[in-house]
């Protein structure tokens, strides 16, 4: 992110602000997908709250958080502003819960499987034949990476994230992990950021990278591989 950037002595200025560019256009428009999504399927699902609150659009505008996009930014970890949704008026409760939880994280896996086949077609058929390719490149690379962490992060059954609802809907309402999870939920993340830094401080091991990338280093970089 910017940090690492800013810190990478190999790196000119104009490569860097060309850098900082793209990981905030691709963290813009995978979030806004994200969160596209979510608001779809709700609608789709019977619950015109969405609608009716401007979050049924692709304008990046109607999503943005700027705090949560500045730490994305910085540190790598961000979020948008999150879509109300009424499950009561959803035709089927329980279908309609999971369905909206889980489909920001399909729609973010979708995106970066289609930008790893898109590097893999352009790479067997155009190459790295000009500079313009080099940084389209880049950008594609830049998709599979962050949507492979927003698919991921999200994924985390701890509250207020997508994979938290997904396991909730599951469960009674005052079930003890429902309660425990609502209490915790940001203790929690922010005891797993600070673990993951004390690892990577202690044996050179940066775990919530490794994580968050499991579909870019499993899925998308081996399908972009295919191009040769």
């Amino acid at each position: 992110m910017i940090i690492n950037i800013l810190f990478d002595s190999t790196m000119t200025f104009q490569r860097a602000i060309i850098s900082i560019a793209i990981i905030a256009l691709v963290f813009l428009v995978s979030l806004t997908v994200h969160e596209f999504a979510h608001s779809l399927v709700a609608y789709k699902m019977g619950d015109p709250t969405p609608k009716q609150a401007g979050r049924l659009s692709l304008n990046p505008l109607r999503h943005l958080d700027p705090g949560g996009f500045a730490c994305f930014v910085f540190l790598g970890i961000g979020w948008a502003k999150p879509v109300a949704v009424n499950p009561l008026n959803f035709k089927k409760y329980k279908t309609g819960t999971r369905l909206v939880a889980v489909a920001g994280i399909i729609a973010n896996l979708i995106l970066g499987l289609f930008a790893a086949v898109l590097t893999a077609i352009l790479m067997a058929t155009v190459g790295r034949s000009s500079i313009f390719m080099h940084y389209v490149f880049i950008i594609l690379d830049g998709f599979m990476v962050v949507n492979s962490y927003l698919a991921m992060f999200n994924f985390l059954p701890i509250y207020p994230l997508d994979g938290f609802n997904f396991v909730a809907s599951f469960l009674k309402p005052d079930s003890k992990f429902v309660r425990n999870g609502v209490m915790n939920g940001f203790k929690i993340l922010l005891g797993l950021l600070l673990i993951s830094m004390l690892i990577e401080l202690f044996i050179h091991f940066d775990f919530i990278d490794w994580l968050f990338k499991i579909p870019y280093n499993f899925v998308f970089e081996n399908i972009a591989g295919l191009g040769g």
